[in-house]
């Protein structure tokens, strides 16, 4: 039971941050997916961009990642989910995860800009390369078994979570989300 509640949460997150034109014009759940990740991927660029790299340290309180530590998150994400779905650490991949948050988590801006256009490249080349049998094939997700395609649905639930806490660090710095502007 707890597969299919983390399942359909998942694709729940994932339809829900989709326009209803763009679901209207894939032809695959592969393609949401991607498609997904890819205004992700410009979300999270814009946001590193908005950021005067001095608020890169900026947290709202002790305890809680920086600005620039959850972007970081968001370069390991990218660089490592791939892991779970039989594919190799993306190309700026440090080592393991802890190593990983701690390298991305202080790279300077521009560093920070082309970690995250590498990683969510490769990111978007994984999914975009699988055939229906690796999607259907099984995976695990921090434990929880589960076909590969839903692993990354979770994956990405997990990213639009990051984006979201990103946007509040915005707001709190009166930082306007390019997208979004004057709204």
């Amino acid at each position: 039971m707890q597969r299919k509640t983390v399942w359909g949460v998942a694709v729940m997150a994932v339809m829900l941050a989709l326009p209803a034109t763009v679901s209207a014009q894939v032809a695959s759940w592969k393609d949401v997916q991607v498609q997904d990740i890819e205004g992700m991927k410009d979300k999270f660029i814009s946001l590193a961009g908005a950021f005067d790299p001095s608020d890169y340290a900026w947290r709202p309180m002790e305890g809680v990642r920086s600005f620039g530590e959850v972007l970081g998150l968001a370069v390991a994400e990218a660089n490592l989910f791939p892991g779970a779905w039989g594919a190799e650490p993306g190309p700026t991949a440090v080592g393991g995860f802890g190593a990983e948050l701690a390298a991305k988590g202080a790279l300077s801006q521009a560093d920070m800009v082309a970690d995250l256009n590498a990683s969510f490249d490769y990111l978007i080349g994984v999914v975009q390369g699988m055939d229906d049998a690796k999607r259907m094939s099984d995976s695990s997700y921090f434990g929880n078994e589960m076909p590969t395609h839903a692993n990354i649905a979770t994956a990405m639930a997990d990213m639009h979570e990051h984006l979201g806490q990103l946007i509040a660090y915005a707001r709190m710095n009166e930082v306007v989300p390019p997208w979004s502007m004057g709204n």
